[in-house]
């Protein structure tokens, strides 16, 4: 085989992986934020660090299966940490996040409420904005009928498979 083809076929394997990465769709996933229901009129709300821990943790558990599904690519949001801590609650900001998402280079942002009502009950919620656009292009929530990891992990991950990528799976 002559040379200038051994190149050619080196060349071309060397930008397949780079073009196939550049059309998955970059994402800014930001912490998620919680309101315990209990501590409403509290003078200083006490959130519990479990509560707290299991924020990060459904955080967390959705940019890992974001990572993992090839459509996505996480966008770092480590440099913005001080205009997020700023911001939040993000929640409350009227999509104030895309323009942090705009800085950090995202095609969309996401963002996360949980509600806890009790320690029988949690709701779970996502929004999805178009950077360009800024407007809200999913909503979604899942209940929680418990409060430990792994029923709040197992709602994120119904979150994911039933309302984050329904869309996806129809087409």
């Amino acid at each position: 085989m002559p040379r200038y083809l051994i190149f050619c076929l080196a060349v071309m394997l060397a930008v397949l992986p780079v073009s196939a990465a550049s059309s998955a769709t970059k994402v800014a996933v930001f912490p998620f934020d919680l309101r315990d229901v209990e501590q409403e009129g509290e003078i200083v709300p006490q959130l519990k660090e479990e509560d707290l821990g299991r924020v990060k943790l459904v955080a967390e558990e959705l940019r890992v299966l974001l990572q993992k599904d090839d459509r996505y690519e996480l966008v770092d949001m480590a440099p913005f940490a001080s205009e997020i801590e700023m911001a939040a609650p993000l929640n409350n900001c009227d999509g104030c996040e895309v323009t942090i998402a705009q800085k950090a280079g995202a095609d969309i942002a996401v963002t996360g409420f949980v509600d806890k009502w009790s320690d029988a009950l949690i709701s779970i919620q996502l929004f999805v904005r178009d950077v360009a656009s800024g407007k809200v292009t999913k909503a979604m929530s899942a209940e929680v009928r418990g409060n430990t990891d792994e029923l709040w992990l197992h709602g994120i991950r119904w979150l994911w498979r039933n309302r984050f990528n329904a869309e996806e799976k129809k087409n």
